[in-house]
């Protein structure tokens, strides 16, 4: 088996304004990122990892009140630091933003929550650490997706003029490891009265590994996948000997029809299956 790697990088934005509400609002769907690598399932197994590297919010409230920055000095130890802040925050306005995740179309949970001031202009604040992780980057699942949403702690919400800017970026990464080949099963002969009308003469067959028709009979015969099949149109086998063959590198894999032109003819062949 051999092993394949895919990777790549993207950006995501979403403005969140008082249009929006207090609802949860989807911002990353890592489901979508990967929705191209869907057909070669069928060739290979498919590892997906997802890397969200950066989340940040450009954070301007001018409808609540301004709120000063807190006095930290570099003398300070993180517990006086830390009171600091809180000071701001109990004497002043402040709005929450929470982070929501799911798996799939499953419940929304809450992962952490944010509050914001008005620190009289537009502010940036990084959220994946500490907010979404205390590593470099945020590990999701394939299925992972990330929302937000206001909260009200007793100042109010979003207001005219307010905006969270949310811009992010992230690393995928797809491993394709290919699938062992199937082992081709006997040849089994069949031979069909094909006449002017369609006549299907193979059934669908999801694991048709090789085939191969022959047209024995003395009128041409038209080939095709449904039972509209008609004379002119599709694949043509010749009277007396008209051939046609399909092997591993093909998905033939439904049902076929097919019609003489004028006369009754018959097909024969052999068809094989995966096993």
């Amino acid at each position: 088996m051999s092993n394949n790697s895919l990777s790549g990088t993207r950006t995501f934005r979403r403005a969140v304004t008082s249009v929006d509400g207090t609802g949860i609002i989807e911002i990353l769907n890592c489901s979508e990122v990967f929705s191209a690598y869907s057909a070669l399932e069928s060739t290979y197994f498919v590892e997906r990892s997802f890397y969200l590297e950066t989340l940040s919010g450009a954070v301007h409230l001018p409808s609540l009140a301004r709120a000063p920055f807190p006095e930290i000095f570099p003398e300070m130890n993180s517990a006086e630091k830390i009171a600091e802040m809180l000071k701001v925050e109990e004497v002043y306005p402040f709005l929450g933003l929470r982070f929501h995740a799911r798996k799939g179309v499953g419940a929304w949970s809450a992962l952490s929550n944010v509050r914001l001031q008005n620190k009289g202009r537009e502010t940036t604040i990084p959220f994946v650490i500490p907010y979404l992780t205390i590593n470099q980057l945020k590990l999701l699942s394939p299925d992972d997706r990330l929302g937000i949403s206001i909260v009200n702690y007793g100042s109010g919400v979003l207001g005219i003029g307010d905006y969270i800017n949310l811009e992010g970026d992230f690393r995928f990464e797809v491993q394709l490891i290919e699938r062992p080949k199937a082992v081709v099963g006997a040849a089994i002969p069949y031979g069909v009265n094909i006449s002017s009308t369609p006549t299907i003469f193979r059934a669908a067959n999801a694991q048709r590994a090789v085939f191969y028709a022959s047209n024995i009979g003395s009128s041409n015969i038209w080939i095709g996948g449904t039972s509209s099949v008609a004379v002119g149109t599709g694949l043509y086998l010749a009277a007396n000997g008209g051939s046609w063959s399909v092997g591993e590198e093909n998905n033939l894999t439904g049902a076929l029809w097919a019609i003489a032109e004028g006369g009754g003819s018959r097909i024969a062949g052999i068809e094989a299956s995966y096993v």
